[in-house]
């Protein structure tokens, strides 16, 4: 009885350590609340994460994607998070009104191209705006005219994950083999939904994910 029990605790060990391991991998920083920059970028029709939807929806930066592009679907995918603006870093003066959105994250911000908002590496974490994270809010489905004020297409402010019961949408079929929305259905990070993907921009081989929050 008791070598029984200690088999099937054994095992379920097992299972945690290899669901960390293939959570806390790459060098990736995914956090569930933090300071962010936000922007906006149009054509979102096939989104890294494999999957389109109809509601509101958003590209985020490589480092908290988990993935890098053509590796598939990163941890961040299918998460959903409350945006709210605060600031515009182009018009200090500029005191709103700002406004808050839920997007789902379908997409990837890589940083080639794109290094003044999601240029963020392990070795420099912040973009050049100063903000840890970013969001790409995606115009087609309606979330950027949602969320920035007219004459205000960039912004700063603050993002807290949310569950996906709050955000309104439906999610679109997959485009590919090993198209990932699954962190719809799981809990807040630092939990694994669809798993990060090689390594982040300026990790190392032997470190680890930060996961914050």
């Amino acid at each position: 009885m008791l070598l029984s029990a200690l088999s099937l605790l054994g095992g379920l060990l097992a299972v945690n350590t290899v669901t960390l391991n293939e959570r806390a991998t790459g060098g990736f920083v995914q956090s569930s609340s933090g300071q962010a920059s936000f922007t906006m970028y149009s054509g979102c029709g096939s989104p890294a994460c494999g999957k389109a939807a109809s509601g509101f929806t958003a590209a985020i930066n490589q480092l908290a994607f988990g993935s890098g592009p053509g590796l598939g679907a990163g941890d961040a995918c299918g998460r959903c998070f409350a945006l709210t603006g605060t600031a515009d870093p182009f018009s200090p003066a500029y005191t709103g009104p700002f406004h808050s959105v839920i997007v789902k994250v379908t997409d990837l911000c890589r940083v080639q191209g794109n290094q003044e908002w999601c240029g963020q590496s392990t070795s420099n974490p912040n973009n050049q705006h100063g903000q840890p994270f970013h969001f790409d809010i995606c115009e087609d489905t309606g979330g950027s005219s949602a969320f920035f004020p007219s004459g205000h297409g960039a912004l700063t402010g603050t993002f807290t994950e949310v569950s996906c019961s709050q955000w309104s949408g439906s999610d679109g079929g997959s485009l590919w083999n090993g198209a990932c929305l699954s962190g719809e259905t799981a809990p807040n990070w630092p939990s694994t939904g669809c798993g990060n993907k090689g390594m982040s921009c300026g990790a190392s081989r032997s470190r680890k994910a930060l996961t914050v929050g």
